[in-house]
């Protein structure tokens, strides 16, 4: 099953829960394999992304790809980042 079309990839600024995703998330590696996405089109890990060290989204409509290996814990703390980013956005604009 894929959640993602190689056109989202294509477009979207892609960013992972570990490097391992890389290896071990299918629609990952077939985007890799059609020639889709390469690893250096990875805009960051979720870390990166949480302590800063990596922009998040820079305009209102770029499009974020997030995939994860699937563990529960860091599919709620994505949607945590990005409720707590809405929030904060919401208000200060």
């Amino acid at each position: 099953m894929r959640e993602c079309d190689d056109e989202a990839m294509r477009r979207g600024r892609v960013f992972i829960d570990f490097e391992a995703a890389m290896e071990e998330v299918g629609e990952l590696v077939g985007a890799v394999q059609r020639g889709v996405l390469r690893r250096s089109d990875v805009a960051g890990t979720l870390a990166e992304l949480a302590v800063g060290t990596v922009e998040g989204r820079r305009s209102e409509d770029e499009i974020t790809v997030f995939k994860s290996i699937g563990t529960t814990a860091v599919n709620l703390l994505a949607a945590q980042l990005a409720f707590e980013t809405h929030v904060a956005t919401t208000k200060n604009g």
